[in-house]
């Protein structure tokens, strides 16, 4: 028999690495591609069986996220502004988010997001449902999104909104009108109703295939950006990695991301000198000062430091060396 018990966590964030690295049992990493300081929020109930999550970021990021292993997480947005995606599907109000811990989602917002959800454990969210449902979260399970009418989507945003605002009721306050435990077996029955509902469109399922191969080409792209990003690499050598024409590598960035290759790759680099220069800010740093700025844009990809600089200020909001004395002050 599971325990009542369960623990919050909130807090708020000037660092997106450090928000990215709070789930526990998470793989996340952020990537800003907005300009200005990042400012976010991160609140967590959590029980023996379930978590409940309401996060909000304030920029334009590109967020790789897969959730623990067996796990599923239901969600939806509660952001009106248009134009985010998710695995490369738009991401709105009206649609049920449904991510599957299996493998690595990639979740492309424009600016303020507010999104909120739980995360199950799959086989226990799947035999809470009626043998349809179950039939077409199974299916649905590879898009990542459904498609809802907007009343049962304004019912899901208020349900999840209502449960955050009765688990932040004081621990021990007689107020409390419903266990967390409770709270979370309602969620599923709201998910359950939402999927009968659901008058969605299924016409994606034969897109399916080409929109797998499409973000293969993607992920395919941005890991050999990663491990070669203080190369000299341009995006024909990307090109050739992922075996694509650039027409080609330009589409799936653009559809999956909303961003070109080669504004991503400028992304990139920027948010890895970001954190190297937190790295050595927090360690020792009598041998921090071999090692200037100009040194490490350098290891970066970035020839020019004046331009660096300019960049890194246009995307952080700050001077590289303001990060560096800020990362030493606070190690």
């Amino acid at each position: 028999m599971h325990s009542d018990h369960f623990s919050v966590h909130a807090e708020q964030f000037s660092d997106v690495d450090e928000q990215a690295s709070t789930l526990a049992g998470w793989e996340q990493e952020y990537q800003q591609l907005g300009s200005g300081r990042f400012v976010g929020a991160l609140a967590i109930v959590e029980t023996d069986e379930f978590c409940f999550i309401r996060e909000s970021t304030n920029t334009a990021l590109h967020e790789r996220i897969v959730p623990p292993p067996e796990q599923m997480v239901i969600g939806i947005c509660n952001t009106q502004a248009q134009g985010h995606l998710l695995n490369g599907r738009p991401l709105t109000q009206d649609q049920l988010i449904v991510l599957d811990g299996s493998r690595p989602h990639h979740i492309r917002t424009t600016g303020p997001i507010e999104l909120l959800g739980i995360s199950v454990p799959r086989e226990l969210f799947l035999s809470q449902l009626h043998e349809q449902d179950e039939a077409s979260v199974r299916k649905w399970l590879d898009l990542s999104v459904l498609q809802l009418d907007a009343a049962t989507a304004g019912m899901l945003r208020h349900y999840f909104s209502v449960a955050f605002d009765l688990l932040n009721t004081p621990a021990g306050a007689a107020a409390r009108p419903i266990s967390p435990r409770a709270l979370a077996s309602t969620a599923i029955s709201n998910v359950a109703l939402a999927l009968s509902l659901n008058q969605g469109s299924h016409e994606l399922e034969s897109t399916l295939p080409s929109r797998q191969r499409r973000e293969r080409i993607v992920q395919n792209a941005i890991d050999y950006m990663r491990a070669h990003a203080g190369e000299e690499i341009g995006i024909l050598d990307v090109c050739r990695a992922t075996h694509v024409s650039r027409r080609t590598l330009q589409y799936c960035f653009e559809e999956r991301l909303d961003i070109s290759p080669l504004q991503y790759l400028k992304a990139l680099r920027l948010n890895a000198a970001h954190r190297e220069i937190k790295r050595r800010g927090s360690e020792d740093r009598a041998q921090d000062r071999h090692d200037t700025i100009g040194n490490l844009a350098a290891l970066c990809g970035f020839n020019h430091p004046s331009r660096f600089a300019s960049e890194y200020k246009k995307m952080f909001g700050v001077l590289p060396s303001e990060t560096a004395l800020k990362t030493a002050a606070q190690s």
